[in-house]
C-alpha cells in the first residue's frame, strides 16, 4: 500500500508540479531577419555576440604555399565558367556583373575555441573567404567550402558561386 501512494504522489507532482506558481516565460520570435550582408558580417573576424572565434590564423609556410582559390560560376543557363582569384585582387566574373575577391584562403579548414586555422598545408578540407560585388546591392562576404558547397552558399538569385580548390603557388 505504501509504494502505491508514494508512487501516487510523485505522479501527481510530476503533472501538477511543486506549487510553482510563476508562468514560464513566454519567447517571442526574433524580428531580425538575416541577410547576406550580415550574415556574412557574422564571420567576418574576431570575436562575435554567438561567442564564436573566427579569427583566422595560418602559419606563414601555409600562407606562402596558397595565391588564392579557384572558383566556378555556373549561369541559370547552366554555362559553367572558372576563376582563378589571387589573394586581395578584385575579379571580374566574365560578364555576369560580379566582382570577386579573395580574402583568405585555407586549405584544411578547421574551426575550435582558438579560431579558425588549418590542420595542414593540403588542400583536405578548402575553405575560402570571399567578398562578391555587384553595382548597386550590398557587398556578399562569406565562406565557401568546397567539400560543402549547401553550407553557407552564396546567395544571388541568378548565379552561383562554389569554391574548387586553392591556387597554389606556382
Amino acid at each position: 500500500m505504501r509504494p502505491l501512494l508514494i508512487l501516487t504522489l510523485l505522479t501527481s507532482l510530476s503533472f501538477f508540479g511543486c506549487g510553482n506558481t510563476t508562468k514560464d516565460p513566454v519567447l517571442e520570435p526574433s524580428t531580425e531577419i538575416q541577410t547576406a550582408e550580415t550574415a556574412g558580417g557574422m564571420m567576418a573576424g574576431g570575436k562575435h555576440d554567438m561567442g564564436l572565434n573566427t579569427e583566422v590564423t595560418l602559419s606563414e609556410e601555409v600562407s606562402a604555399a596558397w595565391q588564392g582559390a579557384i572558383i566556378q560560376v555556373t549561369a541559370p543557363d547552366e554555362n559553367i565558367q572558372r576563376f582563378d582569384l589571387p589573394l586581395d585582387e578584385a575579379v571580374t566574373l566574365g560578364d555576369t556583373g560580379l566582382t570577386a575577391t579573395a580574402l583568405v584562403f585555407v586549405p584544411d579548414f578547421v574551426m575550435d575555441e582558438g579560431g579558425i586555422s588549418t590542420r595542414s598545408p593540403e588542400a583536405k578540407n578548402p575553405a575560402l573567404r570571399l567578398r562578391v560585388t555587384e553595382e548597386g546591392k550590398p557587398d556578399y562576404e562569406g565562406w565557401l567550402f568546397a567539400a560543402m558547397p549547401d553550407i553557407h552558399p552564396f546567395p544571388h538569385e541568378t548565379y552561383s558561386i562554389v569554391l574548387i580548390g586553392g591556387l597554389p603557388v606556382e
